[in-house]
């Protein structure tokens, strides 16, 4: 049983304009889309190089929080 909260009626919600792309959807709806289209500018290599440097990172900032988290509980 369909039920459209935003117009309060028993119906499927209609669906979305077919004049419009998903990315001007997404533009309309505020979603960012500058570093999508940065990314498409790279090279799948260089993607997963930004990929495995971000992840990198990550696991240096998780190890950097739990050795400091060690620390404040010797503290204790």
């Amino acid at each position: 049983l369909w039920y459209n909260i935003l117009e309060m009626t028993p119906e499927p919600p209609s669906p979305p304009e077919a004049t419009t792309s998903a990315v001007e959807r997404a533009i309309a709806f505020g979603v960012d889309i500058t570093l999508l289209i940065e990314n498409l500018g790279l090279t799948p290599t260089e993607r997963l190089r930004r990929g495995e440097r971000i992840l990198k990172s990550l696991v240096a900032f998780k190890a950097e929080v739990e050795r400091a988290r060690g620390l404040q509980r010797n503290e204790l």
